[in-house]
């Protein structure tokens, strides 16, 4: 995993050590390194941060050859490196995967339920959620059988129905709970206060109806709620708060987004068992949910409209 950002202040281009540095000195080094485009490179609490001096052709250059040495391909930008299009843009030109927090959101799943649950003053456990996905994979199967301890009754909304009939038999064996699974798009969801949806497409996402007042969490990109009627919330994304063990040698991350700072610790390919284990070993806390209502954005902290028990 590599870590970018950029250079700001004159203390950014300076490791540690040039920092003690007389001040005349220090300008020397930094102009050097600002002048001819340098990319200082530090190693922090076994993190590989790259910080840019600037952003033109010389030093994307150095970035290039720095990527192919990179075997992971996985990278962490701070904010201000997020808001360089040109930057993103060349790193997405070289299928690089700029963390984004979203891998990450899916793993919360049940820990978003609780804290919908919790701002609205309902139980969770009475709950009866609606699944959207055309999808099955360990990911899916283990996120299911996670919730069906939780809540009251769960309905999958799919186009593949055969792709979960050993999740319904599993379910039921291991829980006592029925599955619902129906490729009914327009009634299925129009009884459940929290929908969640894991890979629609805005394609099948409009051939959805909605009760009203609904909660529709969307773990895709870019999607919307098309239906005149509904007058629910979209959560699109979520903040959490990063642990006082992860704030240790943190001041060189302090332009990075705290919840995509602490999925680039976690990120990895294993059972998702796992991850979960991490997560609550971290104690890992949602802080605030984002999104939208009645299509224009809401303040982080926003309050979630009552829904009915």
């Amino acid at each position: 995993m590599l870590y970018f950002d950029l250079a700001i202040y004159k203390e950014d281009l300076l490791t540690d050590k040039e920092k003690d540095l007389p001040n005349f000195f220090q300008n020397i080094i930094y102009n050097f390194r600002k002048i001819t485009g340098q990319v200082l490179k530090l190693k922090i609490s076994g993190k590989n941060l790259l910080v840019l001096s600037k952003i033109n052709k010389r030093v994307l250059k150095k970035v290039d050859k720095i990527l192919k040495i990179d075997v992971t391909k996985n990278v962490c930008i701070s904010e201000e490196l997020k808001a360089k299009e040109d930057f993103v843009k060349f790193l997405n030109e070289r299928n690089v995967n700029i963390l984004d927090g979203r891998w990450l959101f899916k793993y919360l799943i049940t820990d978003i339920i609780d804290f919908l649950c919790e701002q609205i003053g309902i139980r969770t456990e009475t709950q009866e959620i609606t699944i959207l996905t055309n999808e099955m994979n360990a990911f899916i199967y283990e996120t299911i059988k996670k919730l069906s301890d939780k809540v009251k009754n769960i309905t999958i909304i799919t186009r593949n129905l055969k792709l979960f009939k050993k999740l319904e038999k599993d379910v039921y064996e291991e829980s006592g709970m029925i599955l619902r699974v129906t490729n009914d798009f327009k009634k299925a969801a129009l009884k459940s206060n929290i929908i969640l949806n894991l890979n629609f497409v805005q394609e099948y996402l409009d051939k959805i109806s909605f009760s009203r007042n609904s909660i529709i969490v969307n773990f895709e990109k870019s999607l919307k709620i098309n239906q005149k009627s509904f007058n629910g919330r979209v959560v699109n994304f979520y903040h959490i708060n990063l642990p006082y063990k992860f704030l240790n040698n943190q001041e060189r991350f302090s332009r990075f987004d705290t919840t995509k700072l602490y999925e680039s610790y976690i990120y990895k390919k294993t059972a998702p068992t796992n991850i979960w284990n991490e997560i609550e070993s971290d104690n890992i806390k949602i802080d605030s949910l984002e999104g939208i209502k009645r299509n224009h954005k809401i303040s982080k902290n926003s309050s979630v409209s009552k829904i009915s028990k």
